[in-house]
């Protein structure tokens, strides 16, 4: 077995057992959405798409962030200020627990 492929089965069975919240935010697309992510997560994963809204199509934009449960707080501050800047009816919040692996670069690798 390789070094790189000892290294990740260790990581397998070290973090099999990791969970964590996939929160997933879903609001129509605007101008300065980004932005306004950043003030309340260090990172996160936008995606575009079409949205249904009470009958009327939309672009728009689902927000994932892997995070944690105590940061649902943050999440629900970051709906709000959403809903509000961007003039929005409403901002749909969901989450779901789920395992995690992060591959890394073995330590003193780049």
């Amino acid at each position: 077995m390789t070094n790189l492929t000892r290294t990740l089965a260790d990581a397998q069975e070290r973090h099999a057992q990791e969970t964590a919240i996939v929160y997933r935010l879903y609001t129509e697309d605007k101008p300065g959405l980004v932005d306004l992510v950043k003030r309340y997560v260090p990172g996160a994963t936008l995606f575009y798409g079409i949205g249904l809204y009470d009958g009327h199509v939309e672009a728009a934009r689902v927000i994932e962030i892997v995070g944690t449960l105590a940061d649902l707080q943050s999440i629900v501050h970051l709906a709000g200020d959403i809903r509000v800047t961007n003039a929005q009816t409403s901002v749909l919040v969901t989450w779901a627990r789920v395992s995690v692996l992060n591959v890394t670069a073995p330590q003193g690798n780049s």
